[in-house]
């Protein structure tokens, strides 16, 4: 019997995992669609009261901290960026684990670390306290100044790694040839550098921009009542009320802002040329004068037709910027860690009395060990889930580039990244109400499985992409099936890449608390549900312990691809930039 056509196989790999993202993910957006004009009557009256004076400005609030968010989080992740590319040996790797650390930890221990610094007795207050320079600790916490540095401090590395990507494909000799024909430091960089790390910026802001709009738990966490986004509003009405259509016409006009921007970001720009927003700010600040000017002035110093003294070094400069961001990503977790040992009952920084009392509540809390059971059976289940479709649905991709049919199952399998989570939140939540699987280990499973496939098909698109085609070739020829060639030659192949999909997937499960708050009802509780719980009701000293434990997981996860390299050579398409 013949072996199927490419055509054939990919279809037959990518269709369940497109099916089930029809079912859960594309019906709950048309679902909401739906709900927002009260189907079949078609109504507009949950858009009128959308648009009211009062949810008008929610929307916009809602955007410009997206917005801020984002260009605060570029101006500090590009410098970041240009350290991690230009340091060196054992320097690299420790700045790289510093922002890959953070990245692979709970985003809930992040905001929950901010509250321990943030605090009337956290560290910050307390060394301001320490050192004499306050009477009186300062409100740091639950405003829009403490929502801001939590926010920024949870995009960081979702900012700084792709820039950083895009950083490492620019061959440096282009740097030293603008140097020699005159160019100076900010020439070089606005005319040569900058263009060609758009692409990393650009990613880098989609996804900022995009998970920034469906925050609510780090605003509900750090900021105020009148930081309340879009988001909250969302949670906030569904939690009170029985009717759903202006949560629903709430959250597509979320869903439209969103894909609206999208586009904007994406938009392709064929032209080799600094980009118009480049150009724009260039000309704006005058810094194309400027950069002329400090580039004829550096070209006569190095020629020496211009007397001086010492020469400004800006790595010094770099270097330093680079310490202190580290420092910034590091030191909340750290802090957490430190304010687990406190034996009082409440939480505070430094820690009064030294006991392991925390720690030792958690190993003999029954509730919290039901949590953790349950937390581990529903990431182990989706993980085994999104694996297996995942890993499907991107080789179909792989094996299909340029073509329609592929464009098509990559938009598809990427689409859950783009919406906001809350908006996947509350489709999901009427869709499994409408099967009866809300509140239930499947329903959970199904739309954790939904929202962690791009996250494999990310990883492994980019596998399979690199994989030589000539090896299944060679093996089909010796008489080998399609399907045993992936099997035998495929797989092993894309090994390294493979353990970082699982892993990845693993931890966006585990770590799950916007979905699944939406649709665990009141029978399920996982470890993120619960810890969310106890923050909102107490500073609970107990959190602080369970934190400690969770920051180990980016350990676990970062040696477990360590042994697997050692191991054999693998692939690295997967594995994570400098890592």
């Amino acid at each position: 019997m013949s072996n199927p056509s490419r055509q054939t196989v990919a279809w037959v790999l990518g269709l369940p995992a497109l099916l089930l993202l029809l079912v859960f993910f594309f019906y709950p957006l048309l679902r909401i669609a739906g709900l927002s004009v009260s189907f079949p009557e078609m109504s507009w009256a949950d858009y009128a009261t959308v648009f009211s004076p009062v949810n008008r400005a929610i929307t916009v609030r809602t955007f410009s901290i997206a917005g801020s968010i984002t260009l605060i989080t570029l101006l500090l992740a590009y410098p970041m960026a240009a350290f991690l590319n230009h340091a060196q040996g054992m320097a690299k790797k420790v700045a790289v684990l510093c922002v890959v650390i953070p990245f692979l930890t709970s985003f809930l221990v992040r905001s929950y670390a901010w509250v321990v610094l943030l605090g009337d007795e956290g560290a910050i207050n307390s060394a301001l306290l320490w050192l004499g320079l306050i009477e009186d600790p300062l409100e740091l916490l639950y405003n829009r100044a403490g929502m801001t540095v939590g926010m920024v401090h949870i995009m960081l590395p979702l900012m700084a790694l792709p820039i950083f990507a895009s950083m490492r494909g620019i061959d440096p000799m282009q740097w030293r040839a603008t140097q020699a024909l005159g160019g100076g430091v900010l020439r070089s960089f606005f005319t040569v550098y900058l263009p060609q790390t758009f692409p990393g910026i650009r990613s880098g802001c989609t996804l900022v921009f995009i998970l920034s709009l469906g925050f609510y738990i780090t605003p509900a966490m750090l900021g105020s009542s009148r930081d309340l986004m879009l988001g909250n509003l969302i949670a906030n009405n569904v939690e009170t009320s029985t009717t759903y259509g202006l949560s629903a016409a709430i959250a597509f006009v979320l869903l439209a802002g969103t894909v609206l921007v999208f586009a904007l970001l994406r938009r392709r720009e064929p032209s080799p040329e600094p980009r118009p927003l480049v150009r724009f700010f260039t000309r704006m600040l005058g810094l194309g004068r400027l950069a002329v000017a400090l580039s004829g002035r550096g070209w006569a110093r190095g020629s020496g037709r211009a007397g001086g003294g010492g020469r400004f070094k800006p790595a010094w400069l770099l270097n330093a910027y680079g310490v202190l961001i580290c420092l910034y990503l590091v030191l909340p977790s750290v802090i957490v860690v430190i304010a687990s040992f406190n034996g009082q009952e409440s939480l505070a920084f430094p820690p009064q009395e030294w006991s392991l009392r925390w720690y030792e509540f958690l190993l003999s809390d029954e509730l919290w060990a039901e949590a953790g059971w349950l937390s581990l059976k529903v990431a182990v289940a989706s993980t085994v889930l999104t694996m297996v479709l995942g890993t499907a649905v991107a080789y179909a991709i792989a094996r299909l580039p340029g073509t329609r049919s592929g464009r098509v199952m990559y938009g598809m399998a990427l689409a859950p990244m783009v919406v906001p989570s809350v908006v996947t939140a509350l489709g999901a939540f009427a869709v499994l109400s409408d099967m009866g699987l809300f509140g239930t280990m499947a329903g959970v499973v199904i739309m954790h499985t939904c929202v962690s496939i791009p996250l494999v098909v990310v990883l492994m698109v980019a596998a399979f992409s690199s994989f030589d085609e000539r090896l299944e070739m060679a093996a089909q020829s010796l008489g080998a099936s399609r399907w045993r060639t992936f099997g035998r030659v495929v797989m092993p192949l894309v090994a390294a890449s493979l353990l970082s999909a699982l892993l990845m997937s693993f931890l966006h499960s585990f770590d799950e608390v916007v979905l699944t708050s939406f649709i665990a009802g009141t029978r399920m509780m996982t470890v993120p549900l619960k810890m969310y719980e106890n923050i909102r009701n107490q500073v609970d000293p107990a959190i602080a312990a369970l934190s400690s434990l969770l920051i180990l997981i980016p350990f676990i996860v970062l040696a477990l691809q360590a042994l697997q390299r050692r191991r054999g050579p693998g692939d690295q398409a997967g594995a994570l930039p400098g890592v």
